[in-house]
């Protein structure tokens, strides 16, 4: 069977400085790949276009991916439902799923590059899936999240803010004045998700629901948020 190396590409920092070390080391990299769940910050979409850049001046391509069944916004607003912390069914349906169904179509053993920093090592897992091999070049490098930023500024390449759908639930209160400050359109869109979720107020995107954070962000508005909070290796990276 054919042997094709991916790079799994997270838009973000973790991912960016992996594609800088795979080109730099010239290490196999037949393309990138990168799930769009169609509720992604503007930032993270900007990156996703420099690295197609980058990547296309050498002859790698960067290939986008989507669900079948629509954005990930569609799916919640038609079910009445907002992605869950605890079952991660949109990383599965939205970034995982499409991903590895693009592997599949290739008809190849996927080697899989994942953007797994030193000190995030304890988030490092092995694929499950047979036709695909995990690798990990930033654990291997011994490089830290900091080592990435590094990496990434002596590269000359901007340095990328964190990716994730502006609604996830795992976002910090800090990421969603980000939010709130930087795009308030997405910010009342994600309010309204949640509002009109069918397990409202029992299930929510914050501890606090969106409007009581509004409130209190109108209240104080100090702090510029911050975007640098990583998660998954498929969904933050």
């Amino acid at each position: 069977m054919d042997q094709k190396y991916v790079l799994s590409y997270g838009g973000g920092i973790n991912t960016t400085a992996l594609m800088l070390l795979l080109v730099r080391k010239r290490m196999p990299l037949h393309e990138a790949v990168f799930a769009d769940t169609g509720a992604e910050l503007p930032e993270t979409y900007e990156n996703v276009r420099l690295a197609t850049q980058y990547l296309k001046k050498h002859c790698i391509p960067l290939r986008i991916v989507k669900s079948k069944n629509g954005t990930l916004q569609q799916t919640c607003k038609k079910r009445r439902v907002i992605p869950s912390q605890l079952w991660r069914w949109s990383t599965r349906d939205y970034k995982i799923t499409p991903i590895h169904a693009y592997y599949r179509s290739l008809n190849s053993h996927i080697h899989e590059y994942l953007g797994i920093a030193y000190d995030e090592i304890e988030r490092l897992k092995p694929s499950m899936q047979p036709y695909v091999t995990s690798s990990f070049p930033l654990v291997d490098e011994k490089m830290t999240r900091n080592d990435c930023v590094g990496l990434i500024k002596k590269a000359g390449f901007p340095i990328p803010t964190k990716s994730g759908c502006y609604f996830c639930p795992f976002n910090t209160q800090e990421r969603w004045r980000y939010i709130w400050k930087n795009h308030k359109d997405l910010y009342s869109k994600a309010m309204r998700l949640e509002e009109e979720s069918k397990h409202f107020p029992r299930q929510k995107l914050h501890r606090l629901t969106l409007r009581v954070l509004r409130t209190d962000f109108r209240k104080n508005s100090n702090g510029n948020g911050s975007l640098d909070q990583p998660c998954g290796a498929y969904c933050m990276t």
